[in-house]
């Protein structure tokens, strides 16, 4: 099975000042859980996941769908992306959000971004919401 390691998350911003070690420590637990995520969700529901022929990874987006630098103007001031508790995965054809529920989101510590808003896309985080639903409207 894919998987997005540390290396596909930071890719946009090697050695980036704002890679720390606690960025990277809850990059590291974001992608343990979006990884075993994916992998459940893709074999109880006989899908695959698809490579963005952009960044050739699972990972959404030009260059802005894994980490964001603090003074990246793409997406939220406060963005999860920001911190290492947010990541965008490829999903142009949208089977991953159709077959996704809020159970299999808590079973792996994850929240993600209503589908309505993501397009080709599955924003996933390890942040609650203010809402503190696993399916959410930014």
């Amino acid at each position: 099975m894919k998987q997005i390691t540390l290396h596909d998350y930071f890719a946009g911003y090697p050695n980036h000042k704002d890679i720390t070690p606690e960025v990277i420590a809850r990059a590291t637990m974001l992608l343990k859980h979006v990884n075993e995520f994916l992998t459940e969700l893709c074999e109880s529901n006989n899908c695959d996941l698809d490579i963005n022929p952009v960044t050739g990874t699972l990972i959404s987006g030009t260059k802005n769908g894994g980490f964001r630098p603090r003074d990246c103007t793409d997406g939220a001031w406060g963005s999860s992306h920001k911190d290492g508790s947010g990541v965008d995965v490829f999903d142009s054809d949208g089977d991953l959000d159709s077959s996704c529920t809020d159970a299999l989101l808590a079973k792996h510590g994850l929240y993600r971004e209503h589908p309505s808003q993501t397009r080709s896309w599955m924003h996933l985080t390890t942040r609650a919401p203010r809402s503190g639903r696993r399916t959410f409207y930014a």
